[in-house]
């Protein structure tokens, strides 16, 4: 069990491998960014309705007859059609092999279980994953860090808007995730760069934006909205100190990145 948490870790969050994290200067701290709230805009969030777009993974798997549950990351309801629901997540997150993705939502209890002889320790329960949906992975971009699931639900769940237009830099936003097995936790910045070539000696570089709300394992995947409660991108990792403490920047695949991926999911589909 304790190799689980491990594994989550390890995968969950796609640190940009680069020595930026490392020689990066004047950067604050995570603690900093963590504790920022837009108070104007931590009401219209609560006021629209769209914490239950956001949704979260993670990925079943059986070896040798034992099954294992891995924290994967984030999502976030773009559309619902015949009763599916459909959401963009990170493509690293969802491309473990052989592997069952399940997703959970703002509804479900995630109740844990202690660990008998570990201090501190905690897991979901077996009932919390059993209580999850199963999603199947449609479209894996090659372009950036996005995938296309979808899944169904016996509850009623919000759909994002997108925005028109990518952000300009110094603008704010507010993103949406899952860090470190904080449900749904909400965190915001801003925009800090225009769009860069990003994680480019992993299997799933991106062209991103940076930014400055806060991230951690369990981000991967989740939404970055704009002032008006619209999408403007997805997260798909950020720049950690190696020990990953240290939050430096986050990285947000922009709104004109997420077009060309549905763009080519629905053509592949014809």
């Amino acid at each position: 069990m304790a190799n689980q948490k491990t594994i989550g870790r390890i995968i969950a969050l796609m640190i940009i491998p680069s020595l930026i994290s490392m020689l990066i200067s004047g950067c604050q701290s995570g603690d900093n960014n963590r504790n920022a709230v837009y108070e104007d805009m931590k009401t219209d969030f609560e006021k629209s309705g769209m914490l239950s777009a956001n949704i979260g993974l993670f990925s079943k798997s059986e070896h040798d007859g034992e099954i294992a549950y891995t924290n994967g990351g984030s999502g976030v309801i773009f559309d619902k059609h015949d009763g599916a629901y459909y959401a963009l997540t990170a493509a690293h997150v969802v491309s473990t092999e052989n592997s069952q993705l399940l997703v959970f939502t703002t509804n479900n209890e995630m109740k844990k279980d202690d660990i008998p002889g570990l201090d501190n320790m905690t897991l979901l329960s077996q009932e919390a994953y059993n209580s999850m949906y199963a999603a199947e992975v449609l479209y894996i971009s090659t372009r950036d860090d996005l995938a296309v699931i979808r899944f169904s639900a016996d509850e009623n769940l919000s759909v994002i808007e997108m925005a028109d237009s990518n952000p300009q830099n110094g603008e704010r936003m507010m993103c949406i995730g899952n860090p470190q097995n904080e449900w749904f936790a909400v965190s915001y910045g801003t925009i800090t760069s225009d769009i860069e070539t990003f994680g480019e000696l992993t299997e799933h570089p991106s062209n991103a934006m940076k930014h400055t709300a806060y991230m951690q394992t369990g981000s991967s995947g989740g939404a970055a909205l704009n002032e008006n409660m619209k999408l403007v991108g997805i997260t798909p990792g950020a720049s950690l100190s190696l020990d990953g403490k240290d939050f430096y920047y986050g990285v947000m695949i922009p709104v004109s990145e997420i077009e060309i991926c549905l763009n080519e999911w629905k053509n592949n589909r014809i």
